[in-house]
């Protein structure tokens, strides 16, 4: 066989060669690669939520989630004084503000059910998570200033109440109503609107001034507030989907009271204790709750 003649078979076979590869590529590529779009999780208990909820109803996003509470004080009053107390302590209102620790962060889950109708944008949420313990304090004058200095010109030795005042545990329920955008798009941000329910439980004084002879009855007002969010969902890989939510939690006019006070006055040794009477606070719970999580919808 001669030099060219080599040349013109080895030619034509590549040619057959790269001919067929051309023809087997998409058959063999199309069965390598995978079309997740349809994808649903298959977990132990998925399919028994699937059976009690529909198919592509119910998700969540399980994380943590940065609580800030910010309390706007409205008011602090005496009143209902003893009459021993009314001799040293002017009632009514006191000046200073309560405020809490800005730094809670605690495991949560959003928790979400999407509605049937439109195209699957709509949907309700909820917030659950273990009850965060709040800690209220107090500033200014009726912090750094004893309530009582004099009686009658005698010094009462009462000393100031510091900043630590109680602690509570919240359980605020949460439910909005939430409108997601870009459906077909794995970048999905959304708004919603929605209620909450203030519930405290545990409540309970933790100033050392104040429970030195016995701990005071606190109540603290459960009411409802308003619930403002905005966020976005992103797809990290086939069904599963990470969160950025930011909450605004606004309950209004949270009323709570302090009874039944006893303090120690060393400077006026006819008297063990003092009955001082009640307090009252009144203040805006304003809350920023930012969760960041992770999950799928079944």
């Amino acid at each position: 066989m001669s030099d060219k003649t080599f040349c013109v078979t080895s030619l034509v076979r590549l040619v057959a060669a790269t001919l067929l590869l051309s023809v087997a590529a998409p058959s063999v590529m199309a069965r390598e690669v995978r079309d997740y779009r349809n994808d649903r999780p298959e977990y132990p208990g998925t399919n028994l939520v699937r059976r009690i909820f529909g198919e592509n109803r119910l998700y969540f996003r399980a994380g943590a989630t940065y609580l800030y509470p910010d309390l706007n004080t409205r008011s602090i009053e005496l009143k209902n004084l003893s009459n021993i107390a009314e001799v040293a302590v002017e009632p009514g209102p006191q000046n200073g503000e309560a405020f809490s620790d800005p730094s809670l962060l605690f495991p949560s889950a959003i928790i979400g059910y999407i509605l049937p109708w439109g195209d699957g944008g709509w949907s309700v949420e909820t917030l659950a998570a273990l009850p965060p313990t709040l800690s209220l304090k107090i500033k200014g004058e009726i912090a750094d200033v004893p309530l009582a200095e004099e009686a009658q010109g005698i010094p009462t030795g009462v000393p100031p109440l510091g900043s630590r005042v109680a602690e509570t545990k919240v359980l605020p329920p949460i439910v909005t109503l939430v409108k997601r955008f870009r459906m077909h798009s794995d970048f999905r941000p959304y708004a919603g609107l929605g209620l909450t329910y203030l519930y405290t439980y545990d409540s309970k004084v933790t100033n050392p001034v104040l429970t030195e002879f016995g701990r005071p009855d606190l109540d603290i007002e459960n009411k409802f507030g308003w619930v403002a969010q905005v966020g976005f969902d992103y797809k990290i890989y086939r069904y599963w989907w990470a969160n950025l939510d930011v909450k605004y939690v606004s309950v209004p006019k949270v009323r709570a009271t302090m009874e039944n006070t006893f303090i120690s006055a060393p400077g006026l040794p006819q008297f063990q204790f003092v009955e001082v009477g009640d307090a009252e606070f009144v203040a805006d719970l304003n809350n920023i709750a930012v969760h960041v999580g992770l999950g799928f919808t079944f």
